[in-house]
């Protein structure tokens, strides 16, 4: 057997894959510039190698290991990377255009520049990785994951994004004109003040999100999870939030003007100062919200849940409000003109929700 002290870099593609087929961990080798098209290094563990620069199209690294190599401005296009691990590796300005990265575990990867246009990113997964710049245009964004990563003037225009997970990511600063979002989840993530108009989010988790200020107007938002979302002086109006969720969501100021609300949840939420003047807001439930001075001027309120919010000082003018319950509401200062069609406080409801025990058990 060869002395492994004595190994030599490879001199071409296929001496690559031969000590890779033989098993060899290649460690700290200066490959930088080589000219590796089409080598077959599926299932290779490279360590501390340096590939910068290298010609790596259409290589075959499935399944391969990376760990701490350079892979700056190194040509990957059409490579196949499935299922391959790529950790703390350096990847300024690689070219991994039309590449196949379905499983593909990127950590702690520093890759500002990184070309991922028309890439298959199928279940990928991005873990505390910096991207700025990073260009994601006609990739196949499908069930992968970027969790606490940073991607500052990351690139997703005209892109599909379906089932992917953005963890904790600050987006204000990416570019999303044209880019659709459906059953995706932004837990924690950041879109403050960002102009985000007719844009399509269905189904899409927002929940604990920092979202003051954004501009969603005539955005599809149907099913979308705003629990705990920060949503002050944001812009729905025109939305189409049909079945959304807004649990303890902080709506103040929020523009609603003209939302399609039906069925949406605003349990706990805040409402104060909201504008939901023409909303279709029918069987909505407002349990316990708070709608202090909030508008609802010709909104459709039918059959609306209002049970114990409060809606002192809101306007209900030209609203339609049969049969929307009004049970235990703070109402001081509302102008409720259709109050005649409403559901009051239902006595026998407030005498059990109101009810103490006569006697305590004493602690000792």
């Amino acid at each position: 057997m060869d002395d492994p002290t004595q190994w030599k870099p490879p001199a071409d593609a296929a001496e690559l894959a031969r000590q890779v087929h033989e098993g060899r961990e290649l460690r700290h080798l200066d490959l930088s510039g080589r000219d590796l098209r089409g080598a077959q290094l599926g299932g290779g563990v490279f360590h501390g190698v340096d590939f910068s620069g290298t010609r790596l199209d259409g290589a075959d690294l499935r399944e391969a290991s990376l760990i701490e190599c350079k892979l700056d401005i190194a040509n990957l296009t059409g490579a196949n990377l499935h299922q391959a691990v790529l950790s703390k590796c350096s990847m300024a300005a690689t070219n991994l255009h039309g590449a196949t990265l379905t499983g593909t575990k990127f950590h702690e990867v520093t890759g500002p520049d990184l070309d991922l246009r028309g890439a298959d990113l199928r279940v990928a997964s991005f873990l505390k990785s910096k991207l700025d710049r990073a260009r994601f245009a006609g990739a196949r964004l499908v069930r992968c994951a970027f969790l606490e990563c940073e991607l500052p003037g990351a690139d997703f225009r005209a892109t599909r994004l379906d089932s992917v997970t953005l963890l904790a990511a600050d987006l204000r600063a990416a570019l999303l004109d044209g880019a659709e979002f459906e059953r995706c989840t932004l837990i924690n993530s950041t879109l403050s003040g960002m102009r985000l108009t007719g844009m399509r989010f269905p189904f899409t988790q927002f929940t604990d999100a920092a979202l003051e200020g954004v501009d969603l107007s005539g955005a599809d938002l149907r099913n979308a999870n705003f629990k705990g979302a920060r949503l002050a002086k944001a812009r729905l109006g025109k939305a189409n939030l049909a079945n959304a969720l807004f649990v303890e969501a902080d709506l103040r100021d929020v523009d609603l003007q003209g939302a399609e609300l039906t069925q949406a949840i605003f349990i706990d939420a805040h409402l104060e100062r909201a504008n939901c003047s023409r909303a279709m807001m029918y069987q909505c439930i407002l349990h316990r919200a708070k709608c202090h001075d909030a508008e609802f001027r010709d909104a459709n309120l039918t059959y609306a849940d209002f049970a114990g919010a409060d809606i002192s000082g809101a306007e209900f003018g030209g609203a339609q409000m049969f049969r929307a319950n009004l049970h235990a509401v703070q109402d001081a200062g509302a102008r409720i003109p259709t109050r005649a069609v409403t559901l009051g406080t239902d006595p026998e409801l407030a005498a059990a929700q109101n009810w103490l025990p006569r006697f305590t058990l004493s602690k000792e």
